[in-house]
């Protein structure tokens, strides 16, 4: 069953040039133009002309890898406390610490609704 996504044809193409890119920069594949059409072309996707190589030029110089192990930041803050003395006192600490991050991961600041008014 197809996921419904309420992208337009523009979105889509943009999101498969920037999937194509991804995907080439993970296998340490060159992100150029002809790649990404090889790459999109293997998958039948068609895109406007344009897009692999608007994509490919605003991502010379970057290296994705390092873009994608920097996005969220760091660790979640909160110091550790020291080490437990009891021994079920270690796990009850991690039910705690797994809730917290839990209710972190919950709210990550995006604004769902596309009221800009």
């Amino acid at each position: 069953e197809k996921m419904p996504l309420n992208l337009s044809a523009m979105q889509k193409q943009e999101l498969a040039t920037s999937y194509a890119c991804m995907i080439l920069a993970d296998c340490d594949a060159k992100v150029n133009d002809e790649n990404i059409n090889k790459l999109l072309g293997a998958a039948s996707v068609k895109v406007e002309p344009y897009l692999p190589k608007l994509f490919s030029q605003l991502l010379v110089g970057k290296d994705l890898t390092e873009m994608f192990s920097k996005v969220g930041g760091g660790p979640a803050g909160g110091g550790a406390g020291a080490g437990g003395a009891g021994g079920e006192g270690g796990e009850a600490g991690e039910k705690k610490e797994e809730k917290k991050e839990e209710e972190e991961d919950d709210d990550v600041g995006f604004d769902s609704d596309d009221d800009d008014e």
